[in-house]
């Protein structure tokens, strides 16, 4: 049984109350991950290890002790393997999010299979197995839509599963500087399994750590991965645009900036910098690269003045462009010299029309 552990700096519940995120809740088919009141928890002996929660979080907060997406994507290539299954070392296909899919099949010189044989069996299936089939049907709808001629196919196949005998160290291996690294490895390993049969709830639990982490914006190694893959890529012969619905890890953005306030709280808990400004706050700016759909910014704006465009265009992967949603005509207040958004009259802020008018209101000057 593998450790689940969850990186608090990462999850959106930990820099925004108001987030409505709850993918990791969704996709757990044993129902062990719970958010209340923005925490969230979980009790390790009753998490199978699937690794689904981790794939579908879009900043993956969470992690399991045995199991690294990102390294299994580079053995895969590494050995030139063209068969996706948990037969080998991958706790459940649904472990793998669609741009680790994605990434699998511009970069692998052929087409993939994906195994579902086993899930015939398999006490998970009822909520993974759909996980799976969407997950698949989105790459290759996004394949296609990008003109590649590559795809990865649902199988329904008969494997043996891999046997793999446990590493033992002679007396000499364990004394060399090799044999150490290993013993501590096996001790860790045997640590994690430990705890991973804690029957105490996990609860979110945020430290001055995580808060410091938090302020480290950055996109997970499944986009970067993504975004090294896309350079593999054939430049298709039109750049198309496809339906928000039918994409779930991207997005672009529109600012409606009539009713925008400059509040500046979407750039501010954006957790991988895809939305930015300026020292000034006089713009702000949008990385379709960089953004995850994690919908923390929209959560936060209150105006609702931030939207999903209804389209994404897949030039974004070919010709990726910083976009500018709104500038602001910036003035320095006289009262107090910070800067602000200005639409006219008194060269004040907000903050100082509105102690002004309290001080008003206190004496009774009118």
């Amino acid at each position: 049984m593998s450790l689940l552990t969850l990186d608090v700096s990462k999850c959106v519940h930990t820099s925004n109350k108001f987030a409505i995120c709850d993918k990791c809740v969704q996709s757990c088919p044993v129902e062990t991950i719970n958010i209340t009141n923005g925490l969230i928890s979980f009790t390790p002996s009753e998490c199978i290890g699937c690794g689904g929660c981790n794939a579908v979080c879009p900043t993956s907060a969470y992690e399991l002790d045995e199991f690294k997406s990102l390294n299994y994507v580079f053995d895969f290539l590494e050995n030139d393997l063209d068969l996706i299954t948990c037969k080998s070392d991958l706790p459940c296909i649904a472990a793998l999010s669609v741009e680790e899919l994605l990434s699998l099949a511009l970069i692998s010189p052929k087409s993939l299979k994906a195994d579902i044989g086993t899930c015939n069996e398999c006490p998970i299936a009822e909520k993974n197995l759909q996980i799976i089939e969407d997950r698949i049907e989105e790459v290759n709808f996004v394949l296609e839509a990008m003109e590649q001629t590559k795809s990865i196919s649902l199988e329904n196949l008969d494997i043996e599963e891999e046997i793999k005998e446990v590493d033992a160290l002679t007396r000499r291996e364990l004394l060399s500087k090799t044999g150490l690294k290993k013993a501590v490895s096996i001790k860790q390993r045997f640590e994690n399994k430990v705890e991973a049969g804690n029957t105490t709830t996990k609860v979110h639990n945020v430290t001055s750590a995580d808060i410091a982490k938090i302020k480290q914006k950055s996109i997970p190694d499944k986009r970067s991965l993504l975004l090294m893959a896309m350079k593999r890529a054939v430049v298709p012969t039109k750049f198309h645009t496809i339906d928000i619905a039918d994409i779930s890890f991207i997005s672009q953005k529109d600012l409606d900036e009539s009713t925008c306030t400059n509040c500046q709280m979407c750039y501010r808990i954006c957790p991988t910098g895809a939305l930015s400004s300026d020292g000034r706050a006089s713009v702000i700016n949008f990385n379709p690269l960089s953004c995850v759909q994690c919908h923390s910014c929209h959560d936060v704006c209150e105006p609702d003045a931030l939207t999903l465009r209804n389209t994404f265009s897949l030039s974004s992967f070919f010709d990726p462009k910083i976009e500018t949603l709104v500038r602001f005509n910036i003035k320095r207040c006289e009262e107090c010299g910070n800067f602000f958004d200005y639409h006219g009259g008194e060269i004040l802020c907000r903050r100082c029309i509105i102690e002004e008018d309290d001080t008003r209101e206190l004496w009774g000057i009118k």
